[in-house]
């Protein structure tokens, strides 16, 4: 039984790498052999061709590249500084109505994005019409609804909750107050948990597309994950090292998280 699992787990691994392995591989391929008919793993002359072109001549890719990076980074940061915070007055903290803001914080993290769009367009046409301060065709449209995401909030809540509430009352009898035991016990112990809601934020926003195409109008906006469908389209014989170049940063976010992942199982069936 244990042979057969190992067997239909190396054809599903196997079914995902296929299009990874093949994107690679024609990445190195010579412009030629690229319009050639057939699906084809393997050059038939190894060659950085699609590299030089698209770094020399293609600059643009990495306008769109950075576009990427300041997005996500932007609401990497804010989700993990209020996602914490946040996540620890409801675990650990008593104030009036906690449990039925709670509830509403994940209904919201059920409600798809297309359900929050209008209010979202309503509320920043509001800001710009009160504050003159322009969200529409700005990152700012898709930062402040990715920092203000409850999913954060509810994925940290669950690993503070196993704290054991005697490491906090024994550091009350010590004297410490909330920043205190937030700083010194809370964090340190959800730190892989942080680190989870790093990547999946990460795949997340990196991957953005709809959200792109609906509030940025400014082409020279776009995040790389929309100019990759351009690239393909307009500059086939640099789309493969484009999108390699493109997950790169994915596999290693997700190599360098592998060890957090690991002790956030274990921390999360902490009593």
């Amino acid at each position: 039984m244990k042979r057969i699992l190992l067997c239909l787990v190396g054809i599903v691994a196997a079914i995902f790498l296929i299009p990874v392995i093949n994107t690679i591989t024609n990445s190195f391929m010579a412009t030629e052999q690229l319009y050639t008919s057939g699906l084809q793993f393997l050059p038939q002359r190894f060659n950085i061709q699609q590299y030089y072109i698209l770094t020399v001549f293609k600059g643009e890719y990495f306008k769109f590249f950075l576009n990427s990076i300041k997005l996500t980074g932007f609401i990497i940061v804010g989700q993990v500084i209020i996602g914490v915070i946040t996540a620890f007055a409801f675990a650990k903290m008593k104030f009036p109505g906690r449990d039925w803001i709670f509830a509403i914080y994940i209904l919201v993290a059920l409600l798809p994005f297309q359900v929050t769009l209008v209010p979202n367009t309503i509320i920043f046409n509001a800001l710009e019409r009160t504050l003159s301060f322009r969200i529409i065709d700005t990152h700012w449209s898709i930062i402040l609804p990715g920092v203000f995401s409850s999913f954060g909030i509810f994925l940290l809540k669950q690993f503070i909750t196993n704290i054991p509430n005697e490491l906090i009352e024994a550091a009350r009898i010590d004297g410490a107050g909330d920043m205190r035991i937030f700083f010194r016990i809370v964090l340190p112990m959800v730190t892989p948990a942080v680190f989870i809601l790093v990547m999946l934020t990460f795949i997340d926003y990196w991957n953005v597309v709809e959200q792109a195409f609906i509030f940025l109008d400014t082409p020279g906006r776009f995040p790389l994950s929309v100019f990759l469908e351009d690239i393909y389209y307009e500059d086939f014989e640099v789309f493969y090292s484009g999108a390699v170049l493109y997950f790169i940063p994915a596999i290693i976010i997700f190599l360098k998280g592998e060890k957090y992942l690991t002790e956030s199982i274990g921390l999360g069936g902490l009593k």
